[in-house]
């Protein structure tokens, strides 16, 4: 078929401008589309609940930490108190009132504003829901909404450490209208949760309406690994930027490596052996007297944790407020002879007469635990004492811990706000987490005591009372408190350190 001239010439300029119109469309310069900049954490961690009115782990609280805010903050790198969410504070003369004034314009990442009658909210709802630190709210007798932006905390007594207990992921508000925030949490932190497949990573997304500034990474995926030594292979390949949970055997290697780096700081943290004294025969002082003293803590120490850690002889660790050094002296040392006198004296002569007591760990927490563990098994073996290990994924662990199913257990205390409080009614008072079931009217009676009084020496005087009749009692072994550290990329900037252990990924970035 033949065209006419005067439509072939038509059809030629059109096509000679289809080509012009699209070598000008590919050629025009195009804006390059921003990388993401993701950041990864390896961890042996395995978070339990992402709810902060339950968390009571590590493992939860490093995560719940950069999903929510609490009322209180710490200055970087300390455990001097800064404001957060409350941008200050102040008590009545006796400290039994507490007014804190919030920040205005904080909004929740569903868009909720943050007002005073969430913080109400959200702490009775943390009371109803009688989570494992529930406990830490008996103090508070109401909570009253001044205005939008004031809230009011009436105590059932003075406390002068409040505002420290305020730093705590309970005192993270939650918006009312939130389900299930065990699974899908709803903060005003500068990370949302994106994903969450339970034993194998944790996804979160910048949140970009923080209140401060948005993060410096766009994505934080928290990889959870099975054992420290594949965490630490993830670590030398750079399949992870940052590492919590190295193990101390693995410490000297890991500085020599020329494109990691290490952050360390002496901690809060404490390790200790329980014995659950609502069983029999560990009811008896006398038997827990000689399991103290059949330890060997200096091999422990050097061995073992390989100087990761310094001893612990009493409930405190040294670093915190209160703590008396003379408990370095009339604390338990090892002397296996005193220890076979003593289980004689409680009625168990070379242990005759004694059942098998099971130890239940979790090395998934910590991995030295396992080899520190042994230690002790056979540190016990050799006076008549037959200890059974039972070594249990973290969040079967914690299950057996709080329903008191166990003979012995080993663990770690994170504190959840620094003041000697947090460590002695917590583990000790009767009306604290009661583990172990250990109970003495005259520590009751101190704690109470300690927490009402306002003056810095007077407690410091019922603390040193508390170090010595705890020790005696014997409730616990006391074993170590160990360093801090964490290991990451040299490439990595931004990470601080804090003694109490609080992880903070809201600074961090790839340089």
């Amino acid at each position: 078929m033949k065209f006419p001239r005067i439509y072939m010439i038509a059809l030629v300029i059109v096509v000679v401008a289809a080509v012009i119109v699209a070598t000008v469309f590919l050629t025009k310069p195009t804006t390059p589309q921003p990388v993401e900049k993701v950041f990864v954490v390896g961890t042996t961690y395995d978070p339990k609940t992402l709810d902060p009115a339950l968390v009571y782990d590590i493992a939860s609280a490093i995560v719940v930490q950069n999903i929510y805010d609490s009322l209180v903050g710490y200055k970087p790198g300390t455990t001097e108190l800064a404001p957060k969410l409350a941008e200050r504070w102040e008590s009545d003369e006796t400290a039994s009132v507490w007014t804190f004034y919030l920040r205005k314009g904080v909004k929740f990442h569903d868009g909720t504003e943050l007002t005073a009658d969430i913080v109400k909210y959200s702490i009775e709802r943390a009371k109803q829901l009688q989570g494992p630190p529930a406990f830490l709210l008996d103090v508070i007798e109401r909570v009253e909404v001044v205005d939008k932006y004031t809230v009011r905390f009436v105590l059932k007594y003075p406390f002068a450490p409040f505002p420290s207990l305020a730093t705590f992921v309970i005192f993270s508000p939650v918006p009312p209208n939130a389900t299930n925030l065990e699974e899908k949490p709803i903060g005003t932190g500068p990370f949302k949760l994106e994903l969450w497949k339970k034993g194998e990573q944790v996804v979160l997304v910048a949140n970009k309406d923080y209140w401060r500034d948005p993060p410096k990474v766009d994505k934080l995926i928290i990889k959870i690994y099975p054992d420290p030594t594949t965490l630490r292979v993830a670590l030398e390949k750079g399949e992870v930027d940052l590492a919590l949970g190295i193990q101390p055997q693995d410490i000297e290697d890991l500085l020599k490596n020329p494109n990691l780096k290490m952050v360390s700081k002496e901690g809060l943290v404490i390790e200790w052996l329980g014995m659950n004294q609502r069983r029999e025969p560990l009811n008896n002082t006398l038997l827990r007297k000689a399991i103290n003293y059949a330890i060997d803590y200096d091999y422990i120490l050097n061995v073992i944790l390989r100087g990761t850690a310094s001893r612990l002889y009493g409930p405190l660790p040294p670093a915190v407020f209160g703590y008396d050094p003379e408990v370095e002296q009339y604390g338990y040392k090892y002397n296996p002879e005193l220890a076979k006198k003593l289980l004689a004296e409680a009625g168990y002569p070379d242990g005759a007469g004694l059942r098998e007591f099971e130890l239940i760990i979790s090395s998934a927490e910590r991995a030295e635990r396992k080899d520190v563990a042994a230690v002790i098994q056979r540190n016990l073996k050799e006076i008549g004492i037959s200890v059974r290990i039972v070594d249990l994924d973290w969040p079967s662990f914690l299950d057996r811990l709080f329903n008191h199913d166990f003979d012995m257990y080993m663990v770690d205390w994170f504190p959840d706000y620094v003041d000697p409080d947090d460590w002695i009614v917590p583990l000790f008072a009767s009306y604290g987490l009661s583990l172990e079931g250990y109970y003495n009217p005259v520590v009751d009676e101190l704690a109470l005591k300690a927490r009402q009084i306002t003056d810095p020496e007077e407690r410091v005087e019922i603390y040193k009372q508390l170090q010595r009749v705890i020790v005696d009692d014997a409730p616990w072994v006391f074993l170590y408190v160990p360093k801090l550290y964490v290991f990451m990329q040299k490439n990595v900037e931004g990470f601080v350190l804090y003694p109490a252990y609080y992880i903070d990924f809201y600074p961090v970035v790839k340089v």
